[in-house]
């Protein structure tokens, strides 16, 4: 994926996030708990996948830097 694509992900992303999390809290606050807590819910599964993702990208990029450096040539 080319790197305008994958910034505007990740900016959407974020996005996407803090409205999941404002929205939780104001839901909360106003006194629509479950819905609060619902939304609170998808926000904190969302935040886990991106970043076990993230750190299966990191892990990979240092394996594959580890295995370059390390090949004879």
């Amino acid at each position: 994926m080319d790197e305008k694509k994958y910034g505007k992900w990740q900016v959407l992303a974020i996005i996407l996030m803090l409205a999941l999390l404002v929205a939780a809290f104001v839901l909360f606050f106003s006194g629509h708990y479950m819905v609060g807590f619902v939304l609170f819910g998808v926000f904190m599964l969302l935040l886990n996948f991106m970043s076990s993702w993230k750190a299966l990208n990191n892990s990979e990029f240092v394996y594959l830097k580890n295995h370059k450096n390390n090949v004879k040539w």
